[in-house]
């Protein structure tokens, strides 16, 4: 192993869940920024060891409708000042967006440290009487405060990512030794990884059948269908260019990175993920999976973080065996296979029986014929409903393959099911991320993707999805807002919400929950179960 990663990157910027430079930084700069009456102040800093790119480790911009990021990377008409000066017209332009910053007049005062060279840049965007040259003396005063701010974060920082790596590896060599088979280890890493850098979405994809392809397996926070059945070549996208660099890559803004080698914009962009970072797991000197961490919004991953992924990925080598981990790799592929083929039947078959008990409670509510006719609606009716309550149980069966599963991924399943994608649905878990049981977990993804096309096909507006989570039950709930064309206090009236609601009853009993509906004070309407913890295990 290397030495921590906070001693081996010396100048240490901001990284995973640590912000104690610029957390440090801010208040001088605000200081310096209101004893000069100037509307921008930055700190910028240019390593020593990667010369090019100005890094902005902290911004106080409280008249900008957008500030410079912590850790974005500029280009500027700039470079370090041997002394302080008053210079005009200094123009950033952003190295991973579309994002520029003009002064028109700007203090400029160089500091040093044994890693590289700073910079104090305090002035206006707009022509204003130049800045007194004495004001540089107050600024060389305070660019002490400056040093010795940036010194106290970078050991603060440090201090955070070495304990926050320590439980990481802690987590990961437990999981090695306990976990009874790979999956579970591989669970942990990307736990643990999701946590060490505070993302939105940690996944991991595995080789198939073809060593060249990779496909995703695990994943936490990914929403989108197309997203999670994406095929990955060598070198294609980040995850391909870390497969082929053999070390780890990040990517601040995936639709515009040029080094990516075509990349899944398209499918990455409907999930939103803006900013990821990937890294190669290489077990026996072959790359057997890759792990991914990314946001929604656009994050500035820093070489720091770079280095810490590849840091956590090589430290789960020293778990993994080949030999299990190709055992695993079997599984995965042969679990896929079974979901393929029980969505291929669901979308047939049961459509199919669906379509049947449709048509035979038309026909009954038409009410003509005589009673035999009808009572024979009533039998095919019934026994539609019966088959597609057993088949789907068998499809449970093939699908399934966990003893619980987190209550992210629960609200994940569920969010699958809408046929407006674009609808601008919300997600939340309120409450531990827990393992939810089997019996339960499927109960609520049936009530959940049921109440969530019943909003999509019925309401037309947005839904709030939420599943929340404590020491006596677990209670989902699916709210309209009321916005759509067709939002009603009551619910609809018609034969597919008819077997929906009784589908979702059933669902309920079968691990003794409540059910219940109601309109909401928005206008919108209520779908609520709530499944007590105790007996559904």
């Amino acid at each position: 192993m290397h030495e921590p990663v906070g001693v081996r990157t010396e100048y240490l910027l901001d990284a995973a869940r640590s912000h104690t430079i610029h957390d440090a930084l801010r208040p001088v700069l605000s200081e310096i920024r209101h004893l000069l009456g100037a509307s921008v102040g930055l700190v910028a800093y240019r390593p020593r060891r990667h010369e090019g790119h100005l890094l902005v480790l902290a911004a106080d911009t409280p008249d900008l409708p957008e500030p410079p990021l912590p850790n974005e990377a500029f280009h500027a008409n700039l470079s370090t000042p041997r002394r302080a000066a008053v210079l005009s017209d200094i123009r950033f332009a952003s190295a991973v967006r579309s994002y520029r910053l003009r002064l028109a007049s700007a203090m400029v005062v160089p500091w040093r440290d044994p890693f590289g060279d700073g910079m104090v840049v305090v002035g206006h965007t707009e022509v204003r009487p130049g800045l007194p040259a004495p004001a540089a003396d107050l600024v060389r005063r305070l660019r002490q405060d400056v040093r010795r701010s940036m010194s106290s974060g970078r050991r603060s920082g440090a201090g955070e990512i070495n304990r926050g790596l320590q439980r990481v590896m802690k987590d990961i060599a437990v999981a090695a030794v306990d976990c009874a088979d790979v999956g579970e280890a591989l669970t942990t890493l990307i736990l643990s990884a999701k946590w060490l850098f505070d993302s939105e979405v940690a996944y991991l994809s595995l080789p198939t059948t073809d060593a060249d392809t990779f496909t995703f397996d695990q994943m936490l926070g990914i929403r989108t269908s197309d997203f999670r059945h994406l095929r990955i070549r060598e070198g294609q996208g980040l995850g391909g260019l870390a497969r082929s660099l053999r070390r780890p890559v990040r990517s601040v803004d995936y639709g515009r990175d040029p080094r990516l080698f075509a990349a899944p914009v398209a499918e990455t962009a409907q999930e939103g993920i803006v900013s990821a970072m990937a890294t190669p797991i290489v077990v026996d000197d072959q790359v057997q999976a890759v792990l991914y961490v990314g946001d929604r919004s656009l994050r500035p991953f820093s070489e720091t973080d770079e280095e810490l992924l590849g840091e956590v990925a090589e430290y789960a080598t020293l778990g993994l065996k080949r030999q299990a981990t190709e055992a695993y790799r079997r599984d995965v592929l042969r679990r896929q296979e079974q979901e393929r083929l029980a969505y291929d039947l669901h979308d047939t078959a049961v459509r199919g029986l669906l379509e049947i008990g449709f048509a035979a409670e038309r026909a009954r509510a038409a009410d003509h014929g005589a009673p035999d006719v009808r009572a024979d609606l009533d039998s095919i009716a019934a026994a539609a409903e019966r088959c597609m309550e057993a088949l789907r149980g068998q499809l449970d069966l093939l699908v399934q393959g966990t003893s619980g599963r987190s209550a992210s991924a629960v609200l994940e399943e569920i969010a699958e099911a809408s046929v407006r994608p674009g609808a601008g649905h919300r997600f939340a878990v309120r409450g531990p991320d827990g393992l939810v049981p089997d019996p339960v977990a499927e109960s609520l993804v049936r009530i959940g993707q049921e109440a969530l096309v019943n909003v999509d096909v019925h309401a037309g507006g947005r839904a709030e999805v939420t599943l929340e989570v404590t020491s006596d039950e677990w209670v989902l709930s699916v709210v309209d807002d009321g916005s759509g064309a067709g939002a009603a206090s009551n619910p609809p009236d018609d034969t597919r919400a008819h077997l929906g609601m009784m589908a979702m009853q059933r669902a309920a009993g079968r691990v003794l929950g409540r059910l219940e509906q109601f309109a909401d004070s928005g206008g919108g309407h209520v779908v609520r179960v709530a499944v007590p913890t105790s007996g559904s295990r």
